[in-house]
């Protein structure tokens, strides 16, 4: 049993923004791609807890950024669980160039949800011994719940194919998406993303509708989704940025 975990990525085309860097939603579709692989590895996998009715969700991330990998680039990306704050599982990532510095830190919440009614599960329940790695962390804290105050709305949406996972729920990565979709182009010409926290409160599903606002603070952006029916909140971030003229 590997109680850490390492596996290389090259960034394609298809991973790449305008400016040849990874997608933020892509680096996430890379972590959740190494969560997967090593939870299987340790026993803890999605076919194993599907036949139990239970499914992991990601509930936290946050995400400090040295410098986005490039179109082209081969990374290497290492995880490790570091047991449980309360009902949350934690995981933690680093991301390294081909020259061994560290591109990427990020920790990461997950809960252990009950398929039939998305009920949180004690850890005791998977019967298995999961790999502490004490003293092992890539970042020093876990996530706190998110605050945000926003005052514009970005954009209404329906959910739809694309955004759906193997679950029939909107997938983490897409509300990734739609939160870096609420900024234009002159956004990203003058500034980079230099880190970014997530906190997903509500299930999304084919054919809800979702409003995205977003507050006015410059350097960092508050931004949450919010089911356009009922007002409530799905999910919430925070997106840190920093001047391309300081750098």
């Amino acid at each position: 049993m590997e109680s850490m975990w390492k596996e290389n990525f090259e960034v394609k085309s298809y991973h790449a923004d305008f400016q040849l860097n990874i997608k933020p939603s892509a680096l996430l579709q890379f972590f959740q791609e190494v969560a997967s692989n090593h939870a299987a590895e340790l026993g803890a996998g999605y076919e194993t807890l599907i036949a139990r009715d239970l499914f992991w969700a990601l509930s936290r991330l946050t995400v400090q950024i040295n410098r986005m990998p490039r179109w082209g680039e081969t990374i290497l990306l290492e995880t490790w669980p570091c047991g449980s704050e309360g009902l949350f599982f934690r995981r933690d990532f680093i991301v390294y160039d081909q020259d061994n510095q560290i591109l990427i830190r990020a920790v990461s919440g997950w809960l252990l949800l009950a398929t039939s009614t998305l009920r949180p599960q004690r850890p005791s329940i998977l019967d298995i011994t999961l790999p502490f790695n004490h003293g092992k962390r890539s970042l020093d804290y876990f996530p706190e719940r998110i605050s945000v105050q926003t005052e514009y709305i970005s954009f209404r949406k329906k959910v739809s194919y694309n955004e759906i996972d193997q679950n029939l729920h909107v997938n983490n990565t897409r509300y990734l998406d739609w939160a870096t979709d609420c900024f234009d182009l002159e956004q990203y010409q003058k500034y980079r993303i230099s880190g970014f926290s997530l906190e997903f409160l509500s299930e999304t599903r084919w054919g809800d509708e979702i409003e995205l606002r977003k507050g006015a603070v410059p350097n960092l952006s508050e931004i949450e989704a919010l089911d356009h029916l009922t007002g409530s909140t799905l999910f919430k971030a925070l997106i840190n940025w920093e001047s391309l003229a300081e750098k």
